[in-house]
């Protein structure tokens, strides 16, 4: 993948972790397609931003309000011309820095107008070792 293209869906990805540490659904969900698909680590799946949108936004101003979010790049990939896939580590901690959930997330993007556009993502909760 050229450096460029990796620079940025790098920018966008901070600008998801972004998004989740302002608790703004709105911001996260900018680049997302309407026809997004989405699966949750509770094995739920939403096939469309009208339906994902009131979710996050439920989440991130409830229950999820005063959590941490890191993400942590593991592999991008360039899989066509403007599609790319990436892995990556979201981790969400609380107030006092102790890790409420550990996922790792499969998102699968699409570049079009110059900016890149989430297409589908996955969230799969990663078990704490003993």
């Amino acid at each position: 993948m050229s450096e460029n293209l990796f620079e940025e869906l790098r920018q966008y990805i901070s600008s998801l972790e972004s998004a989740l540490n302002a608790h703004d659904a709105a911001a996260y969900n900018k680049y997302f397609r309407s026809d997004i698909s989405w699966g949750n680590p509770n094995g739920g799946l939403s096939s469309s931003l009208a339906d994902l949108h009131p979710v996050h936004k439920e989440f991130l101003e409830g229950p999820l309000k005063n959590s941490e979010f890191k993400y942590t790049i593991e592999r991008i990939e360039l899989i066509a011309h403007e599609v790319a896939y990436a892995h990556v580590r979201l981790t969400r901690f609380s107030e006092s820095e102790v890790i409420e959930s550990d996922e790792r997330c499969l998102y699968l993007f699409s570049r079009k107008n110059e900016a890149w556009w989430l297409c589908a993502g996955h969230n799969t909760r990663i078990k704490a070792s003993s």
